[in-house]
This record gives C-alpha cells, sequence and structure tokens, in this order.
C-alpha cells in the first residue's frame, strides 16, 4: 500500500530514517524538529509495517526568470528486511504520477553515493546540476569576512541570482533564513563579503567544508580558513566540472543543458 504519512506516523518514518541515515552531529533531531512533513512523505506499507519512503519536497526551477513547480525527492530508504522488492520502484513511480496530475514539470534528486546515478536512470533521471570543488590551503590571513544574519537575506537573494547557472533551484526569503538557522544551530555558520554595502562573496560552512560558496575570490578563501581557524577547506561552488543532481522530466522540451542546485539537506 502507497499513502502518504499522518502524524501518527512520525514514530515509525523516525525509526527507519535512523536506520538509514545514522547521524551523530545532530542533524536528524534539527531535520525532524524544524522540517519534517508528514504530509509529504510517502510511504510503502505492508500492514503496519513500513517498508520504504521518500520525502517529495516542493521546490521550484528557475529557468531564465521562469519558474516551474518540481519535485525535489529527498530521503529516499528501504528498510533492509524489505529491500529487492520492488518498494522504491513503485514509490518513484507513484510519485511521478502524483508530479503529473499537479502538473509539475520535473522530479529531482540528489544521490547520495556515485553507484545511485546508475540506480536512478532506469527511473528516466539524468544527471543535470553540476558543481566544482576544490581545497583551500592556509597560506595567508587573507581578507575577514563577517558572519551573515537574517538582515542579510535579500543581498544573499542577490548574489545568488548573479552567481548561478541561468537555471536554478529558486530560493526565497524563506529559504535562505531556514539555511542561516541551520548552519548557525549545527555548523560553523554562514559568511559574508562586502564592497560598501553590497554582498560579493558567501561561504555556508560545516566544520571541515563549505558547503556552497559563491564568488568566492582567493583573498577571501584565505580570510575564511583564518577565521574558521583551519589549514584546509573543501569548497564546493558554481560549476560544471562534478554532476551533484539529477532531473526527470514531465515536460516536453526543449530545456536548459545544465543547472545549479545545492544546500538541499545534502
Amino acid at each position: 500500500m502507497i499513502r502518504f504519512a499522518g502524524p501518527q506516523d512520525t514514530a515509525a518514518v523516525r525509526r527507519l530514517w535512523e536506520v538509514c541515515f545514522p547521524d551523530e552531529g545532530g542533524f536528524n533531531d534539527y531535520f525532524f524538529a524544524h522540517h519534517f512533513d508528514p504530509t509529504v512523505t510517502l510511504l510503502s506499507c505492508e500492514g503496519d509495517a513500513l517498508c520504504a519512503m521518500v520525502q517529495m519536497l516542493p521546490y521550484r526551477l528557475e529557468t531564465d526568470g521562469r519558474k516551474a513547480e518540481i519535485t525535489y525527492i529527498y530521503g529516499a530508504c528501504t528498510d533492509p528486511a524489505y529491500r529487492r522488492q520492488g518498494h522504491m520502484a513503485r514509490l518513484l513511480e507513484h510519485s511521478f504520477a502524483l508530479d503529473r496530475e499537479a502538473g509539475r514539470a520535473a522530479s529531482a534528486l540528489i544521490p547520495a553515493e556515485k553507484w545511485l546515478f546508475d540506480f536512478y536512470r532506469p527511473f528516466g533521471y539524468q544527471p543535470f546540476f553540476h558543481v566544482a570543488r576544490r581545497e583551500l590551503v592556509r597560506q595567508g590571513s587573507g581578507e575577514a569576512p563577517r558572519r551573515l544574519t537574517t538582515a542579510d537575506v535579500p543581498q544573499l537573494m542577490a548574489l545568488y541570482e548573479a552567481q548561478t547557472a541561468s537555471c536554478r533551484i529558486a530560493r526565497d526569503a524563506a529559504y535562505w533564513r531556514g539555511q542561516l538557522a541551520m548552519f548557525d544551530a549545527l555548523g560553523r555558520g554562514a559568511y559574508g563579503w562586502f564592497t560598501g554595502e553590497s554582498l560579493t562573496a558567501c561561504a555556508f560552512c560545516w566544520a571541515d567544508s563549505a558547503q556552497e560558496a559563491l564568488g568566492l575570490t582567493e583573498a577571501q578563501g584565505q580570510g575564511l580558513l583564518h577565521a574558521l581557524g583551519r589549514e584546509t577547506l573543501a569548497v564546493t561552488t558554481c560549476g560544471r566540472e562534478h554532476a551533484l543532481g539529477c532531473i526527470k522530466w514531465h515536460e516536453e522540451g526543449p530545456h536548459a543543458p545544465f543547472g545549479y542546485m545545492n544546500l538541499m539537506f545534502n
């Protein structure tokens, strides 16, 4: 049986989540306290047993200023006792039918492991969202940043539009406030560099990485290392070197050749 979760399913969903996504850094507690929504959690059940589930998170894909509703498949997992029985395939196909019924343009996801790109390919997913990665190495003090707050959200929105691909996941003010809160609670926070009153670069940081850095110069990278007290730091930014996420289109093309997504609980 496939159905959406209700409040009564939260405990079972959390148990399966912990089996499939064990966590020691506090993310699971934070996600369930601030972001979990049973109404977008699609379950595959046998009797009272929860066999598999996916989150159908609503997002918008912006292409040259035009926005389309899409589904972001997140937290896809199957109980080890029920694997290789078709539960995930049925959940995905059901989610596609719901997407088409609602007029959504596409389904997107971020494979947790490289081999999962091939797992999702038969369902129609193709690599589409790309990033670049590099490592910063401490060489000097550089240009110091300051911590970003919710007062900087309008500047973050403008920087994101200026720095990312013309096809990208749309981010509104509520999205940015949520990211700032999460990185403050669980990570090292978000940092920004300004020219006058204008935000020219930012970095959202965990203990050992900048998950997203936009507009970062070499001097600003050195300043970030100094602010974090690190000798090296892995940084993810815009680019086309590495596939991060996949898309399955529900609508006929033409489509953009590539897009950008990140900071999606990944």
